[in-house]
């Protein structure tokens, strides 16, 4: 039963959550909301488990949609802060904001609550991948100012860019992929998956470090 729960994306949750607590203290400041996302994201993980393998809820999307919009909506706030940023700080809060009324409005009165709701999951992705390039274009521009590879910025927007590009793609060719999947019995769409949250999760603990470093 456990071996259902542990797949590469939970353990890649768990080793990220774990050595967040011990790299992110309070000299990281506000990088140390990352702990509660990621027990946010573990406790929906188990949830999740818990509700189709215990419970035999088949449709147990409301709390990853629950997260979707907690976790997107985090990443966009986070970046508003950055420095490289500043000038449009205000419409990163704004797109922020939409998509928090786009995700609400689809959760109630569209897709649903026990519907993953993948069209709030490709806005959000559209609009974080669309931060992520302005904010490293804007960064290469700049890049006599700063040690690219040591800024923790940088390897944040890589790991998200190349997370929601390819959420993004994978859900425009899911229906190809299941179509593969049931005539050929390998899940392509699960391993992609499994590989997005790697680059996702990798790039996460480097950027963790990177704030710890950049803090002493």
């Amino acid at each position: 039963m456990i071996n259902s729960y542990l797949n590469i994306t939970v353990i890649a949750e768990w080793l990220t959550f774990i050595i967040s607590i011990f790299v992110l203290d309070r000299k990281t400041t506000v990088w140390r909301l990352f702990i509660l996302l990621l027990f946010l994201v573990l406790c929906t993980e188990t949830l999740g488990w818990y509700m189709y393998n215990r419970w035999k809820i088949s449709n147990n999307a409301l709390p990853f949609n629950i997260l979707m919009l907690l976790s997107n909506g985090f990443f966009m706030w986070f970046f508003s802060r950055a420095m490289v940023l500043h000038k449009i700080k205000k419409w990163l809060l704004f797109f922020m904001c939409l998509f928090i009324a786009f995700g609400l409005v689809n959760l109630f009165f569209f897709q649903g609550l026990w519907i993953y709701n993948s069209f709030s999951e490709s806005f959000g992705d559209i609009i974080l991948s669309i931060i992520c390039c302005y904010f490293l274009f804007t960064l290469v521009k700049n890049a006599e100012h700063i040690d690219i590879l040591r800024f923790d910025y940088f390897w944040l927007a890589n790991g998200v860019l190349f997370y929601t590009l390819g959420s993004a793609l994978l859900y425009q060719f899911s229906y190809l992929l299941i179509s593969h999947y049931k005539q050929t019995g390998i899940n392509v769409g699960e391993y992609i998956n499994y590989g997005l949250n790697l680059i996702l999760y990798s790039s996460l603990i480097i950027a963790f470090i990177c704030r710890r470093k950049i803090t002493r």
